[in-house]
């Protein structure tokens, strides 16, 4: 995960209830693409499983079947999501005590924005370009290039975590990608970040540090 930004308190989009909307960037910083392909025998199915194309130092690849599922949703932009391909968890600094989670449960990833394109195999530009438009496909590709992004904006509708009722002080913020291990990498002990955040009477939010991030 790259560093969390853009934090902003809404309270206008879910009536009754404060949440706090942030952007993420998952990253993939490692030695080869990180490529998805979702399959069912047919359109009746409403998922997909998942396996995962794991490329090698010599040009070849091999498929590693997965516990992942994909399935097709959106709120205007429907396309093919992995499921909780990301995880967010908002604990209480004092006491350790988890009070909040993200609201986002499906993924759509491709090549959307350079982020490291000095790392050795990186492309100039995005060679994955797209996660499916298709309900009615029987196989869906995704993937996301050696230094290129996907970029979770907090305008995204569940893009949040629910601070109804929070009393002020001070949070950590923990989003972590492939949380459950499913996918084969080459560094599995860089997948998190996280960030401080301190929570003001009036139901502000201001960050107070970041944790290592990509």
């Amino acid at each position: 995960m790259a560093q969390l930004n853009d934090f902003k308190v809404d309270t206008t989009t879910i009536s009754g209830r404060r949440v706090m909307r942030y952007t993420a960037i998952i990253v993939n910083v490692g030695v080869g693409k990180f490529e998805l392909k979702g399959s069912r025998a047919s359109s009746a199915e409403t998922q997909m499983s998942v396996t995962q194309r794991v490329f090698d130092s010599s040009g070849g690849s091999r498929y590693q079947d997965t516990p992942a599922r994909m399935y097709f949703a959106g709120d205007g932009h429907s396309h093919w999501h992995v499921e909780d391909l990301e995880d967010s968890e908002l604990i209480r600094s004092d006491n350790g005590v988890k009070v909040g989670s993200g609201a986002k449960h499906g993924f759509c990833f491709f090549d959307l924005q350079p982020f490291r394109l000095t790392l050795p195999g990186a492309p100039a530009s995005a060679y994955y370009t797209t996660c499916g438009t298709n309900a009615a496909v029987t196989t869906q590709s995704m993937g996301l290039s050696i230094g290129w992004g996907d970029v979770y904006s907090w305008q995204l509708v569940d893009q949040r975590v629910d601070i109804t009722g929070l009393s002020p002080g001070q949070y950590r913020l923990n989003t972590t990608a492939d949380k459950q291990n499913w996918f084969v990498e080459s560094d599995e002990t860089n997948n998190g970040t996280w960030v401080d955040l301190q929570l003001k009477s009036k139901g502000q939010v201001r960050v107070v540090r970041y944790g290592p991030s990509a």
